[in-house]
């Protein structure tokens, strides 16, 4: 007897989200980096299918995933400087290894461009998470960050349930609406001013809100741009790693830019 999507999709959400679960509470902090490099390696792989119509070349191959490596662990080491001259290093690296092997091919051009939009939207993005675990209270801040993106996933695929009615997207994404994200944005909010409060109580209630609000929307905006991409490359999903939810990056897709919007606004805060 064949299971439904929807059980599945359950299924799959707590196989996956329980391990995190317990890494971001009780895990050394090197686990973090195995985490995040295990992410940012099956989301460069799943990303090469969706941006590249032919298989890349091993040099390109290799020289993308050393780079998704090499920048959650300057991250890991050296903070935002070691993140942003390993990014830095990568793009320069790229153009030096086409000009010894083939400077005057200009799909070689296309292919830098294409992987160094991949090596910004995977690895980069993601190596924030390793900075705001670095912060004061950092795994309470992942904690906040997890249950505003899931109560705004959660809000707003309810809301639209019950009362959507006006298309958010419906090019990219014809099943979500207007409604449902406004729900998904109050549920973030919710949800992200009363785990804070319980778990951050040393922070005005009002900043909650607002890191909430902005995270949620970055998170939305995240599940579209990722839509965006398959879309353009005419596929459903971006694998079928997790049964019931597609790929990898089908399910991280909202934390990519909510991982640096978050530590901004902690940097913000700081001040």
């Amino acid at each position: 007897m064949k299971s439904s999507p929807h059980i599945q999709r359950w299924v799959t959400g707590l196989l996956v989200g329980l391990p995190v679960l317990v890494c971001v509470a009780l895990g050394p902090s090197w686990t973090w980096l195995l985490a995040a490099c295990f992410v940012i390696l099956t989301g460069l792989w799943e990303l090469h299918g969706l941006l590249f119509q032919v298989k890349l070349p091993a040099k390109w191959r290799f020289f993308s995933f050393a780079t998704g490596i090499i920048l959650p662990l300057s991250t890991y080491f050296w903070g935002i400087t070691g993140l942003n001259f390993a990014l830095f290093l990568s793009f320069f690296s790229a153009l030096c290894l086409m000009m010894i092997c083939c400077s005057f091919d200009r799909d070689e051009f296309i292919r830098i461009a294409l992987l160094s939009f991949a090596l910004i939207y995977v690895p980069y993005f993601i190596s924030f998470v390793l900075l705001i675990g670095g912060e004061s209270q950092g795994r309470l801040w992942i904690l906040f960050l997890l249950v505003v993106i899931v109560a705004g996933d959660a809000g707003a695929y309810h809301t639209g349930l019950l009362i959507g009615r006006h298309k958010l997207c419906q090019t990219v994404s014809p099943k979500k609406t207007i409604e449902g994200a406004i729900g998904g944005l109050f549920s973030s909010m919710i949800a992200g001013t009363i785990i804070g409060s319980v778990f951050l109580g040393n922070v005005p209630p009002a900043r909650f809100l607002v890191f909430s609000l902005a995270v949620a929307v970055t998170g939305q905006a995240g599940d579209l741009i990722e839509s965006m991409i398959k879309r353009t490359s005419g596929k459903k999903d971006s694998g079928g790693l997790l049964p019931g939810h597609g790929g990898l990056l089908d399910r991280v897709d909202s934390l990519i830019f909510a991982f640096p919007v978050l530590w901004v606004l902690l940097q913000w805060s700081h001040d």
